[in-house]
C-alpha cells in the first residue's frame, strides 16, 4: 500500500476544486481510502488529500477504459436499485461540498454497500476504502439511506420473494377466470352457451 498527497485549489469562477491532476493519477491505481484537510491559503479555499492506494496489474493503466469497471452490472435487481440511490445521494453531496464524487464513495464502494447493506458504523468500516474519516463524516447518512431502501418485512406467514425476482402471477383456468379466490379476468359463460353466446345444440 502506498501514500500520495494532493493539494487542490478551488477555481473562483466555478467554486469547484481543480482535480485534473488527481484524476490522471488514479489511472492504473486502486484508491483504497482518502483523508482530507480543508484550509484557506492566500484567500483561496484549498483541499489537501492523502490517498492510500495500490498499483493495478501491469497493462491496466494504458487508458481510462482499461481501469474502468461497471460495478453496477454485477448486482442483482435489488442491488442495482440501491446502487442508483446511493449514486444520486453521492452526486448531491459532492455538489454541495464542492468535491469530486469519487472522493466521497467510489463505484466499487457503492457496489459493496448495495451488496452488503451494512446496518452499523462498524459494519460500514468493514468495507474496504471506508475508514474512520468517511464513516465519521458521512456514515450516519449512508446508514439512514440504506435503512430507508430496505424492502418491508414479509407479512406473517408469507414467504419473502427471492431477491431480484418478480412476484408470481395467479393461476388461470381455461375459461379465462382466475381461480383460488383471485379476481376473475373475465365473466364465466352461462351453461348452455358457446363462446359467442349462441345456444348449444343438444
Amino acid at each position: 500500500m502506498k501514500l500520495k498527497v494532493f493539494t487542490l485549489r478551488m477555481k473562483p469562477e466555478t467554486g469547484i476544486f481543480d482535480d485534473k491532476e488527481l484524476s490522471e493519477f488514479q489511472l492504473g491505481k486502486d484508491v483504497l481510502e482518502v483523508s482530507e484537510h480543508f484550509l484557506v491559503h492566500e484567500k483561496t479555499p484549498t483541499l489537501t488529500l492523502v490517498l492510500r492506494y495500490r498499483e493495478l496489474p501491469d497493462g491496466a493503466s494504458r487508458s481510462p477504459e482499461a481501469v474502468r469497471k461497471d460495478w453496477r452490472a454485477e448486482l442483482d435487481l435489488e442491488g442495482k436499485r440501491i446502487y442508483d440511490e446511493l449514486r444520486l445521494w453521492r452526486g448531491r453531496k459532492a455538489k454541495r461540498e464542492g468535491m469530486p464524487p469519487y472522493l466521497i464513495l467510489n463505484n466499487r464502494e457503492l457496489a459493496e454497500l448495495a451488496m452488503k447493506k451494512p446496518a452499523t458504523l462498524a459494519n460500514l468500516r468493514d468495507i474496504e476504502g471506508i475508514g474512520e474519516a468517511k464513516s465519521e463524516r458521512w456514515g450516519e447518512e449512508i446508514l439512514a439511506l440504506l435503512a430507508s431502501l430496505a424492502p418491508p418485512p414479509p407479512a406473517k406467514g408469507e414467504r419473502p420473494a427471492p431477491s431480484g425476482t418478480a412476484a408470481p402471477m395467479p393461476p388461470k383456468n381455461p375459461g379465462g377466470g382466475v381461480i383460488h379466490g383471485f379476481r376473475r379476468a373475465s365473466p364465466l359463460r352461462p351453461l348452455g352457451e358457446d363462446a359467442q353466446g349462441y345456444p348449444l345444440a343438444h
